[in-house]
């Protein structure tokens, strides 16, 4: 297997595959590639006393700071708010979820595609590829693997926690000795845990192509990529080195890029808002102004920082998605060569 030329034909489908960055940037939204998080700042009011300077009360240490204070209508505005949003949260969750097997089922499908009949199609063709029942069955395959991984690590863990029961008794060797064995325990379950979960990605990479491509069940895409994991072991791991240290690049390569968007993000939210707290501040005080200026300046910040970055993420997605179906391909034509003795197409050829 070429590893390099399967790079450099997902590179080229990445950069001429327009339709593509639509999928990938849904991707990178949904699953959180590309993400900022910006901290907030609070302001605070002093509260009203009966002289002009708080004195220091030493029985209440912080009776000398200005106190927040809140009026009730807020406090209730508030807590409206934060029941819509934790509501708006969880619709988001649920949509997202959609979005993320039907981009990713549309990705998969459409690289498949332009490498069979060298077609690239349109947006709405992609989006009728994703919409399928490949996409529930690729969510359903990752629940499964994902809830018996966790329940697999819960009980090894469980197990290796055993040795602690020793504190149970009152012989001091004993607890040194069960803490030992048990913190040793629990180490080599995360090691193994780490390992066995680097593996498991690296089948359901394969299983998931088998499920889009070739229609397979969850379980017989589960079996087709250990398969072809366990018997193109070398090609898979080096792939999946090269991918990681292409994935490396790629985040230091765009840390620039990346604060160069938040700065520009602040600048240009950050003057409306100071502009719409200053307003509200004539007619109001407290923190009235800052909540005012925040509804003002995190839309703007948000919508600046999450577009381009989601172009970023999506270009980041694409390459990888088209990278890892290459491969798929290219496995089953090494599996052709197997089983045929015919010579295997380079990556980007029509396979028939």
């Amino acid at each position: 297997m070429n590893h390099i030329n399967i790079l450099k034909r997902a590179f080229t489908i990445t950069v001429n595959y327009r339709a593509l960055w639509v999928f990938g940037m849904l991707l990178a939204l949904t699953t959180g590639t590309q993400s900022f998080n910006s901290g907030g700042s609070t302001g605070s009011s002093s509260a009203s006393t009966n002289n002009t300077h708080p004195q220091f009360n030493p029985q209440h240490p912080f009776s000398g700071f200005p106190q927040l204070s809140i009026s009730p209508a807020i406090t209730s505005i508030l807590i409206g708010i934060a029941i819509a949003l934790a509501c708006l949260v969880l619709i988001l969750i649920v949509v997202g979820t959609f979005v993320r097997y039907i981009s990713e089922t549309a990705l998969i499908r459409m690289v498949d595609e332009n490498e069979k009949t060298g077609e690239k199609l349109t947006i709405r063709q992609g989006f009728r590829l994703g919409w399928s029942h490949q996409a529930w069955k690729m969510f359903l395959m990752d629940l499964l693997v994902g809830l018996g991984f966790l329940v697999a690590l819960l009980v090894l863990l469980a197990l290796a926690a055993l040795p602690l029961l020793v504190w149970l008794t009152q012989n001091t060797p004993l607890h040194v000795l069960g803490t030992i064995v048990s913190v040793g325990l629990i180490l080599l379950v995360v090691f193994a845990a780490i390992v066995a979960g680097l593996g498991i990605s690296l089948i359901v990479l394969f299983a998931r192509r088998a499920l889009a491509l070739e229609d397979l069940g969850v379980r017989d895409s589960l079996r087709r990529g250990y398969q072809m994991v366990r018997q193109h072991l070398g090609d898979a791991v080096m792939m999946g080195i090269m991918m990681f240290g292409v994935g490396l690049l790629w985040v230091i390569v765009t840390i620039p890029a990346i604060l160069a968007i938040i700065i520009a993000a602040a600048i240009v939210a950050g003057l409306p808002a100071l502009l719409a707290g200053a307003i509200v501040g004539i007619f109001a005080h407290g923190v009235t102004p800052w909540i005012v200026a925040a509804f003002v300046g995190a839309p703007i910040f948000l919508i600046v920082v999450i577009i381009p970055g989601a172009l970023i993420g999506g270009w980041q997605k694409v390459f990888s998605s088209s990278a890892w179906t290459l491969t798929y391909r290219e496995t089953l034509a090494l599996e052709q060569v197997k089983a045929n003795g015919e010579l295997p197409a380079p990556a980007g050829a029509p396979m028939g």
